[in-house]
């Protein structure tokens, strides 16, 4: 199975396991519908609890108190993430930088290039130009997502890819959490393996 089947049926699998969990055979309205049970009961009204499509951004840079606002928010609306990742980076880090961050990271959402012709992800690949790997974007399972954060908040990530001049406020013991990915991905769903 190639990666973009591969990516398209871990897609479903979420979407439906998610589904799943959040009716847990019922929903606000009622039991699920007998007929069909993948649909939503008629006049069933979900409630976003939680958003977190790229670990580590809203946990770096907004204020915990404005964590349930960002949960409820649609990515693309939300009236407190950009400014927050603004004003954090600032207290260390030059403008450029923030504005870059803000620009790369808002809204939070992972960005995925369909039209792209690789079979490899690269987390934040569309909005680097696929400087962390490949055009194509999304989240391969070894990305080491929360690093490659570290790095463009403290380190010169945004600088190396050619995104904006080097502030040289670099604070290199905070550019790795220092966990490595040490497995093999599986050939069959769910692809990773077995926590250690």
């Amino acid at each position: 199975m190639n990666m973009k089947n591969r990516i398209g049926a871990f897609a479903l699998a979420a979407l439906a396991g998610a589904a799943l969990a959040a009716c847990n055979g019922t929903a606000p309205g009622g039991n699920l519908n007998p007929s069909n049970p993948t649909a939503p009961p008629e006049g069933a009204q979900y409630v976003q609890v939680e958003l977190l499509s790229r670990p580590a951004v809203k946990e770096a840079f907004e204020s915990f108190a404005s964590h349930d606002t960002t949960n409820r928010t649609e990515p693309y609306n939300d009236p407190t993430l950009q400014a927050q990742i603004g004003s954090f980076t600032l207290n260390f880090r030059s403008q450029a930088n923030a504005s870059a961050l803000q620009s790369i990271l808002y809204p939070n959402e992972m960005v995925a290039d369909l039209s792209q012709a690789t079979t490899s992800a690269s987390y934040l690949g569309v909005e680097t130009g696929g400087a962390t790997g490949s055009k194509f974007g999304g989240r391969g399972l070894s990305d080491d997502v929360i690093a490659i954060s570290l790095g463009a908040l403290f380190g010169n990530t945004l600088s190396a890819l050619g995104v904006i001049p080097d502030d040289h406020k670099e604070i290199p013991c905070l550019t790795n959490d220092n966990v490595s990915y040490d497995k093999q991905n599986g050939s069959t769903f769910p692809y990773i393996q077995a926590p250690l």
